[in-house]
């Protein structure tokens, strides 16, 4: 029988006396296995993807902003255990691109760059001590950078309640340092019993007058009040009787009912400003900014709320500015990896990775931070491309390291992080044949590798940036490295019980405990049944209003980026061309001409829908399965 790579390298090592890592074969077997079926694209992954082509196909409209899905989902690195579901990573791009000459890099952690604007076209932005960008504007997803986004971005991300059969679901807000996070907990209960549960009986007519109010104080032209309208009284048609199976109507039903109010629609005509002032609007705790409470100035601490939950899931939203020209970095990796005599990445993936678009995103520098000003350089797509290149085996020895890093290493994941394993794994395989990756002794040979590639640095207390001379580990301080290093090399010594806490944490069937913002809880409190609240129609009208000025206030143009939107999410969904078709381009005009009419009367706007609101439904349930 043939003997593989890794067991020929464990005859050598036991010939040369070294102890190499002594593992139960049928139980890494298992885990292997374990880790195989966790990181399995599901369809959701597929469905993220949609959702952000279709984000960027409607915003494209108006501008350049675009969204695009990255981090472990896309380079298939996500571990999804029976608990917790991970995060999605999406990137919310600015069309401010950053010329790549107004970087300026820290001297501590060059991978850390302030953006110096002065005599620029950018000096019209708000900046920092004359001359710095200010990191505000990309962190808060300022109006200045993000024309479309920000509505949609509102609109999509206010907390919510919804109801299952068997659950109660929370989506809350919480700021991270690189951006932002709407967390989903199910099965969620107070920590305090005698809190009870969250009123969510509706009150259409609160939110009718409230809807009203906004609308009668706000510059939305009567174009603009029709097209809406007309939205609202389509939706309001495709209403399903059980909404627990709609998101949509769970989140925004009251709020598309009450948006139905024929008052709505004539609104325009009778109104005059300052007949409803916005104290009124304002009432019953209704911000004048629906995002104002999850969005505290930094270094504002927030009161939390303990929890209880059965598992979560979450989305990290991250702002981040295009940079327009080549990085000198990227010049400088390049080269030494075409001169060297590497085993990883390919030649070829070394040139798309040169080519690729990179970004700046806020974040503090990890020495001597400025929040004011800091900004991090984003290497998204070239990682991304990266784990494109990764074998079978060697994806599994990346994930048994985040298994590690979640589980024995846990204590000390927020100083030393997944990325930092990453990059330790990239350095690995450079000089890991790919053989080695071939068999599970194999894999758990270069598994030792890169945990003691980690323990070199840590002693060195210097771990090099991928891609830029820049020390990702200068936070960590001596002590902290060497508690770090102790429980490595527990994990060398013994390396499946290391394991073990990771896939054991996952035999626990009580509740999870986590810890929110209070005032994520009490604006809950006071939503309006369906799990819409008030502030819905303050971020819808918001957005409405936002796209009205990117349309230069033309509501066609609107109405052309639904239609246009609706063709894309036929094609990516359904592969199918709706504009090569003569009845697909039939229903799209429909829906246009739908869209743009003014209706003079109820009536009319009831016989339209009549005809329409079936072919659109059928349209709809042909398209997405």
């Amino acid at each position: 029988m043939r003997l593989l790579f890794g067991d020929i390298l464990s005859v050598f090592f036991s010939v040369l006396g070294v102890m190499p890592f002594i593992v139960d074969h049928d139980k890494a077997k298992h885990y292997i296995e374990v880790l195989r079926e966790q990181s399995r694209v599901v369809k959701n992954d597929w469905r993220q993807h949609n959702y952000c082509t279709f984000i960027s196909s409607f915003a494209s409209h108006f501008g350049n902003e675009r969204c695009m899905v990255v981090g472990s989902t896309t380079e298939r690195t996500r571990l999804r255990s029976r608990r917790d579901q991970g995060d999605y990573d999406y990137l919310i791009i600015s069309d401010v691109a950053i010329p790549v000459e107004t970087l300026e890099y820290s001297k501590d952690v060059p991978c850390f760059v302030q953006i110096n604007v002065h005599n620029t076209q950018l000096s019209n932005l708000s900046v920092v001590d004359g001359k710095y960008l200010n990191a505000s504007l990309l962190k808060y997803f300022d109006d200045s950078v993000f024309k479309i986004l920000r509505g949609i971005y509102d609109v999509f991300t206010l907390p919510s309640l919804t109801r299952s059969d068997d659950f109660i679901h929370i989506k809350v807000n919480k700021e991270v340092k690189p951006g932002h996070n709407q967390a989903h907990f199910s099965g969620f209960e107070y920590l305090g019993k005698e809190q009870g549960y969250i009123q969510v009986e509706a009150d259409i007519n609160a939110i009718t007058k409230q809807f009203r109010c906004l609308l009668d104080v706000s510059d939305i032209s009567r174009d603009m009040i029709s097209v809406m309208s007309n939205i609202f009284f389509l939706l309001e048609e495709l209403r399903p009787e059980n909404i627990k199976n709609s998101l949509t109507f769970q989140t925004f039903g009251a709020l598309i009912e009450a948006g139905t109010d024929e008052t709505l629609t004539s609104l325009y005509d009778g109104r005059s400003k300052g007949s409803c002032d916005k104290e009124s609007c304002n009432n019953d705790q209704i911000t004048e900014n629906p995002k104002a409470e999850g969005n505290s100035s930094p270094g504002t601490t927030k009161e939390l709320v303990t929890i209880l939950f059965d598992f979560k899931s979450g989305r990290d939203f991250i702002p981040a500015f295009p940079i327009k020209g080549i990085l000198p970095c990227l010049v400088e990796w390049r080269s030494r990896l075409m001169e060297s005599k590497s085993f990883w990445p390919s030649r070829e993936a070394i040139d798309r990775i040169y080519e690729s678009e990179y970004y700046v995103i806020a974040k503090p520098a990890i020495v001597n931070p400025d929040v004011r000003k800091d900004f991090c350089i984003g290497f998204n797509n070239a990682e991304m491309i990266l784990s494109s290149t990764f074998s079978d085996g060697q994806r599994l020895c990346f994930l048994l390291l985040k298994s590690l890093q979640k589980g024995y290493l846990k204590e000390f994941s927020e100083r030393l992080t997944s990325y930092h394993w990453k990059t330790a794994f990239y350095y690995t395989l450079e000089t890991t044949e790919l053989e080695m990756f071939a068999s599970h002794s194999g894999i758990f040979n270069a598994l030792e590798k890169v945990l003691n590639f980690m323990v070199t640095c840590l002693k060195q207390r210097f771990l090099r940036h991928y891609f830029i001379n820049s020390n990702l580990i200068a936070h960590l301080i001596e002590e902290e490295c060497r508690q770090i290093i102790s429980a490595i090399q527990a994990i060398i010594s013994d390396p499946l019980t290391a394991l073990d806490v990771y896939f054991f944490q996952e035999k626990d069937d009580g509740k999870l405990v986590d810890q929110i913002p209070n005032d994520q809880i009490e604006d809950l409190r006071h939503q309006e049944g369906d799990s819409s609240r008030k502030t819905h129609a303050e971020a819808i009208l918001s957005l409405v209003s936002r796209l009205q000025i990117g349309a230069d206030n033309d509501s066609s143009k609107f109405v052309a980026a639904i239609v246009d939107t609706l063709a894309v999410a036929v094609k990516t969904e359904a592969n199918f061309d709706c504009y090569a078709n003569e009845f697909c381009t039939g229903i799209l005009k429909f829906i246009g001409d739908y869209l743009n009419t003014n209706f003079q009367t109820a009536e009319d706007r009831k016989r339209k829908l009549e005809v329409f609101a079936p072919i659109l439904e059928l349209y709809l349930s042909q398209s997405y399965g």
